[in-house]
C-alpha cells in the first residue's frame, strides 16, 4: 500500500483506522453471540456495533465527509465508543468476559475514531496550508 496523500486531500492513515474502528465496531455488534452474555447489554452491543461499524465504513469510504460536515460521522464514533465504555457500568452486567470485551472494545473504538479525526484536521490544515502559499 502507498502512503502517498490521494488526489482529495485525505489522510491515509485517517482512512485506516477509520476501518478498523469498522471492523471493530463489527466485533462489538457480535461480541454476545461469542461472550454468551444476557439481558440488555447484548442489544445495547448489537445497537451501539452497527452504529459504529456504518459510521466508520462511512468515514473511511468517503473521508472528506461526502454530505455530511467532515467530522460528524467520526464524532458519532467517538461518542459511540465512550458510551461502549460505559454503557456495562450503567446496565449492571457483571465482571464477565462479555463485561471487559465491551469495555476494551469501547475503548478502541474511541481511541482510533480520535486519531481519524486528527489525522483528517492535520490533513485539512496541511491542504489549507498548501493553498495559501
Amino acid at each position: 500500500m502507498s502512503d502517498r496523500t490521494p488526489a482529495d486531500g485525505t489522510s491515509p492513515t485517517a482512512q485506516r483506522t477509520a476501518g478498523l474502528a469498522a471492523g471493530l465496531g463489527f466485533l462489538l455488534l457480535i461480541s454476545g453471540v461469542f461472550f454468551t452474555g444476557s439481558g440488555w447489554i447484548i442489544l445495547n452491543n448489537v445497537i451501539v456495533g452497527a452504529i459504529v461499524a456504518i459510521a466508520a465504513a462511512y468515514t473511511a469510504a468517503v473521508p472528506s465527509g461526502g454530505r455530511l460536515p467532515r467530522f460528524a460521522a467520526p464524532a458519532v464514533v467517538v461518542l459511540a465508543g465512550l458510551w461502549a465504555i460505559a454503557s456495562p457500568f450503567v446496565l449492571g452486567v457483571g465482571q464477565g468476559l462479555l463485561f471487559w470485551a465491551t469495555v476494551v472494545l469501547g475503548v478502541l473504538v474511541a481511541v482510533l475514531a480520535m486519531v481519524s479525526i486528527y489525522g483528517s484536521s492535520q490533513e485539512a490544515g496541511q491542504t489549507t496550508a498548501d493553498v495559501s502559499s
